[in-house]
């Protein structure tokens, strides 16, 4: 591997996680912008996280390209070859830097991965939370929601806003 070839992975890997640290600073501002019912900052930034989660796929199958490209150099002939196999064969330095780059690659997923789990699960028991409050003020209803119109639809509450207090 060349000096340059090396110097665009350490880059490549370098910019993708400054965008995982960048969705994980977004994730917990969604998160406070649901907690204080902030919905256009809310709207704003799943924006963001969208278009920095496609800038982050792009980077992501531009670097398994170039090290799917290199580990075909190195003599590995199959595609998937794991960072770490290909990484042995580097020198010393090289080794060392990307492995740390990649490490830190793994640990920044793993930590967007758990925000993102534990906004799931708070939006999930805030959703079981408010179905059952409504189904005990209005039983009538029988856990049913309908449209101004008079028709019934379906129970989701992914979507619903109180525009009332009750």
């Amino acid at each position: 591997m060349t000096i340059d070839h090396y110097a665009e992975c350490a880059l490549i890997l370098r910019q993708e996680i400054e965008l995982l640290e960048k969705i994980r600073a977004l994730q917990d501002q969604v998160k406070n912008a649901i907690t204080s019912r902030e919905w256009a900052d809310f709207d704003r930034y799943m924006g963001a996280l969208a278009a920095i989660g496609d800038e982050f796929e792009a980077l992501d199958l531009e670097r398994k390209a170039l090290f799917t490209g290199f580990a075909k150099k190195l003599g590995f002939n199959n595609e998937g070859v794991g960072f770490y196999s290909f990484a042995t064969r580097l020198p010393e330095m090289q080794r060392r830097e990307l492995s740390e780059l990649y490490r830190r690659i793994k640990m920044q997923t793993m930590k967007v991965r758990f925000t993102n789990d534990s906004l799931t699960d708070y939006l999930n028991e805030t959703q079981t939370v408010v179905s059952g409050f409504l189904e005990a003020v209005f039983p009538d209803r029988k856990g049913k929601i309908y449209t101004r119109q008079g028709t019934q639809v379906s129970p989701d509450m992914r979507s619903m806003v109180l525009n009332q207090s009750l």
